[in-house]
């Protein structure tokens, strides 16, 4: 086919160049363009089959307690990236829910959680419904097949890479994956482990509980290029 296509060209262009002497009004010049798009190689995430829904089904209100917010079961779904050939990838999250996250509720979850790391739970009735942490479970990635450490750093064009303590992601930082025992990036083809979601509620006498109490969390996770 490229051959074709080469030939097409200098057909064209030998044509051009015989019209232009065949006539002294005719411009002297002609231009060839060369045109395409070299395109980075493509990623794409998957949380669990695709639906990339945490379901906790039906709550019952008589099991919250007044003046205490209740930590849910952790909820764990497949995580993975697939790539079209080996590269360098860091991952970070976007809160869509923002306005709606309850403060305050980090510590629940993991003495090493932060409060960038926990996300909205949406509102009801105009109350907030809680917030929720999710983690690239340390210890379950592998890259290529084999294991891997997830590491952090602040996003910024320089980062400083670590081990990261549970994976969790949050607003302003990215996490990354590393051969086991360092803390540089690696390029895969393939990345796949554990995604963990914990989410915690509000304080009963906070939320209307004379209607159902939707919990509506939503976060955007995002696959960068290093």
């Amino acid at each position: 086919m490229n051959n074709v296509i080469a030939r097409s060209a200098s057909a064209t262009i030998a044509i051009a160049a015989a019209l232009a002497a065949s006539s002294a009004m005719a411009a002297s010049t002609t231009e060839l363009k060369v045109t395409g798009v070299i395109k980075p190689v493509a990623c794409t995430p998957t949380i669990g089959a695709g639906s990339a829904v945490v379901d906790y089904g039906t709550i019952a209100a008589a099991t919250l307690t007044a003046g205490q917010n209740k930590v849910l079961d952790t909820k764990e779904v497949p995580f993975s990236i697939s790539c079209d050939a080996a590269v360098k990838v860091a991952v970070t999250a976007v809160d869509n829910k923002a306005a709606s996250k309850v403060t305050g509720l980090a510590s629940l979850v993991s003495a090493s959680a932060t409060e960038s790391a926990m996300f909205g739970l949406g509102t009801a009735s105009t109350k907030n419904v809680g917030a929720f942490h999710f983690a690239m479970k340390q210890g379950s990635f592998t890259g290529d097949g084999a294991n891997v450490d997830t590491i952090g750093a602040a996003t910024s064009a320089t980062p400083s890479w670590s081990k990261s303590t549970n994976g969790g992601m949050s607003t302003g930082r990215m996490l990354s994956w590393a051969a086991t025992g360092t803390t540089a990036p690696g390029a895969y083809k393939l990345i796949s482990g554990t995604l963990a979601v914990t989410a915690v509620l509000n304080k009963p006498e906070n939320l209307n509980l004379t209607q159902d109490v939707t919990l509506d969390g939503s976060a955007t996770i995002e696959v960068k290029y290093l």
